[in-house]
This record gives structure tokens, sequence and C-alpha cells, in this order.
């Protein structure tokens, strides 16, 4: 039996993700699963990948060995609960007949990760155009099963510890679960996203190696401290949308000097894409990025000319400033 993924929320960073994963020629025994209330993006998401489209949050923690909590930050206490609450269900010879049963319950709350639109949300209702998954396929609900669940988390500013807290209360410490908090960006789109990792102390060097590979598909993976996350979210997480702003400068002063839109998106595009490209290079890995731009640059050449007018309008202070309150932002969302 290979490898079950489940994600709650199908924003964006799902979507990526599910691609890498769909792409990879290594996965054909992988299954995997998807709720969001959105039946727009369930629709979009079976339109575009045969995978599962299951009827609740609880389904996903029934039927996954890897959760990705794809959802807003100001709701994943709300999917957390839920969660847990399953759990406590499939656990209850451990924990009792007196266990939380909400999961009998309709829990509403509004989730999508940022890149999605709210939506209703409800626990254990059957939505119009969900397709009901086949029961004989859902795991067992033995000790081991629950014990080798693996949650990925990327809700942006959410700390690792605010989740085990959650659990903590809602297991009375009975219950240590694998956390592991990404931070994705956008370019997973394409295959060539960024993602920034870190985990709980549960977490085992191969439930690490299970997700890594996973991000891997769409990727480049970096581990690093938490305390860090912040500053991540600032350059890599939002970083892809201030080089947007930039390309589409480029495109509107290209314009602006009568090349065709068509041409000018071209040349931009595949000016920014190649200057990644080049600073990323092996061979070029000795420069700086000081050292590359002087080797554009000749003294009273038209680079020297564009920086100038880059350098009087300060443009490192725009940066600056732009990093720095998406970083204030981030620490915002995690308090």
């Amino acid at each position: 039996m290979g490898l079950k993924i489940g994600f709650i929320g199908a924003g964006n960073m799902a979507f990526g993700l599910i691609k890498g994963i769909i792409n990879n020629k290594n996965t054909n025994d992988t299954g995997i699963a998807i709720y969001d209330p959105s039946l727009e993006r369930r629709e979009f998401m079976k339109s575009n990948f045969d995978i599962a489209i299951l009827n609740s949050v609880g389904e996903i923690i029934e039927n996954s060995d890897i959760i990705f909590i794809a959802v807003k930050p100001n709701v994943v206490a709300d999917v957390l609960s839920i969660a847990a609450d399953t759990i406590l269900h499939m656990f209850h010879e451990i924990f009792g007949s007196s266990g939380n049963d909400n999961i009998n319950k309709a829990d509403t709350i509004n989730i999508s990760d940022n890149n999605a639109n709210d939506a209703n949300f409800t626990n254990n209702g059957h939505n119009a155009g969900v397709e009901a998954h086949d029961k004989n396929s859902v795991n067992s609900s033995s000790d081991g099963k629950i014990k080798d669940l693996i949650f990925v988390s990327i809700a942006g500013g959410v700390k690792i510890e605010a989740i085990d807290r959650l659990f903590y209360e809602k297991f009375r410490g009975k219950y240590n679960p694998k956390i592991i908090r990404i931070m994705p960006n956008i370019n997973s789109l394409a295959g060539k996203g960024m993602s920034a990792v870190c985990y709980n102390n549960a977490v085992k060097e191969e439930d690490y190696n299970k997700v890594k590979n996973i991000l891997e598909m769409s990727s480049k993976v970096l581990t690093i401290e938490e305390k860090y996350f912040d500053a991540v979210t600032a350059v890599s997480g939002s970083g892809p949308a201030y080089l947007f702003l930039i390309a589409e400068g480029f495109i509107e002063a290209a314009v602006k000097l009568g090349l065709p839109r068509n041409t000018a998106s071209i040349l931009a595009v595949q000016t920014i894409l190649g200057s990644g490209e080049l600073l990323s290079s092996e061979e070029f890995s000795k420069y700086s990025t000081k050292d590359l731009k002087d080797l554009v640059t000749s003294p009273g050449g038209t680079t020297a000319y564009g920086l100038s007018k880059l350098e009087e309008g300060r443009i490192k202070y725009v940066i600056d400033s732009a990093v720095n309150a998406a970083y204030l932002r981030s620490k915002e969302l995690g308090n």
C-alpha cells in the first residue's frame, strides 16, 4: 500500500504540491485526497487531477498518512480541533467512551489558504458535487495508524507551539502529534518553488524525509529554525509578488517605448528568468550579485544610466521597506 496524502484546503499552494506529486514518475502508488468547502475549488481540482474528493476534515484524517493543513491562519485552530476530535473518536479504546463526541455534530467555520476564496465549511454534511469515498480504503484506526500521522501546516504565522498546545489540551498529554511547518511559495505551481521547513520533536528522520521528498517534487527545500520563519515568509513567501510587480514595471516601460505588449512580456520574463538561472548556476556561484551587476555595466553605458535612476529612487530602501512590512505582518499573525 502506497503513501496516502490528504489536503485540508485546496488553494494554490495545495494545487502546486499536488501537481508536483502527480507529475513525479515515482509516485504512482501514492493516494491523494482533498477536502475543501468550496464547490468551485473541488470541481477545479477534480477537473485537473485524478484524486479523491472527500466530504469532511474527519474523512481526510481517517484516510491519510500525511495531512497538509492548507487553510487560512485564522481558522487553523478550528480545523485542528475537528481533526483532534476525529482522532479521539478513532482512538476511543484508549481514551474511553467519554472522549469528545463533537465529531458527530456540524461545526461550521471558514477555511481556505491565502490564495483561495472564503467559503462555508461544514464538518459532517454531504455536499453537492462531492464524491463519496470508498469506505473499504479507510486506513485502520489502530494505535499504530494514529501515532504515525504527520501533520504539515502551510498556514502563515501559525507556530508549531500553538498546534502542539491545542493537541495537548485535547489529549491531556496522551498524544504527541508529529507536526511539520512549511513556508512554500507560489512558484511551486511551475515546479520551481522554495519551501522552508521546521518540525517538532515528535518528528523522526523518516517522517521528515517523507515530507521533504514530497516538497522536492515542486520546490527546493531548506530546513531552518522556526525563529527565522517570519523573515523567510517576507523574503521567499511574499517575494514572488515583488518580482511580478517588477516584471509588470518592465513590461509597461517597454510598451511606452513602442514595443508590442507580447514582445515586451517575452523580453521581461526571460530577462528575470535568465538572471535567476545565472545567479544560481554552479559556474557563476563564485560571483556576488555586485560582481554580476558589474559584468553588465560599462562606465557611461546604457546600463549605468539605468542603474543611476534606480539608485536615485532608492530601490534598495524600497525593497527593504517591503520586506520589513511583510515580516512585521507575519509576526502579527503569529501572535
